[in-house]
């Protein structure tokens, strides 16, 4: 049991709209940006979590139970914490605004980080002469910082 309509002036009327519908939906897909490309950049929670995790398996992997070596642990932490910045947030991050970092700096920044952690978290795993560079180069970027102000 179909429907029959007398007219097709009636189908017409239903059809206008329609194709009005249609035509301001086309126009307001064309309007909208595209987010799929754009990645958030790192808050200082997100960086917090990364540089913790990277400390976090340094101290593990040179403990004497696993007893990796320290350069190697290190750069794995490392390029690990630059890979996440990389590929979850496309080198930005919050506190250097919104420049987009080189890779060399997003490690750079991934080396100081982890280190500070691993040096609080495992004190006595951390070789002296790593502990000595690594406060000398601390004490650099604090002359830089108030030169720079």
């Amino acid at each position: 049991m179909g429907i029959f309509f007398q007219s097709k002036k009636f189908l017409n009327l239903l059809n206008i709209p329609l194709l009005l519908y249609l035509i301001f939906y086309e126009i307001n897909i064309l309007n909208k940006r595209l987010y799929a490309n754009t990645k958030p950049q790192a808050s200082k929670e997100d960086v917090f979590l990364y540089k913790q995790m990277g400390a976090s398996f340094l101290c593990k992997s040179i403990n004497d139970k696993i007893d990796f070596d320290f350069k190697k642990a290190f750069a794995v932490s490392t390029y690990t914490f630059a890979e996440v910045i990389f590929s979850k947030h496309g080198n930005l991050i919050q506190e250097a605004g919104n420049e987009k970092l080189t890779t060399q700096r997003v490690l750079y920044i991934g080396e100081i980080e982890i280190l500070n952690s691993a040096i609080k978290i495992c004190p006595k795993q951390i070789p002296n002469d790593i502990k000595k560079r690594f406060e000398e180069t601390l004490n650099n970027l604090k002359k830089q910082n108030i030169k720079n102000k």
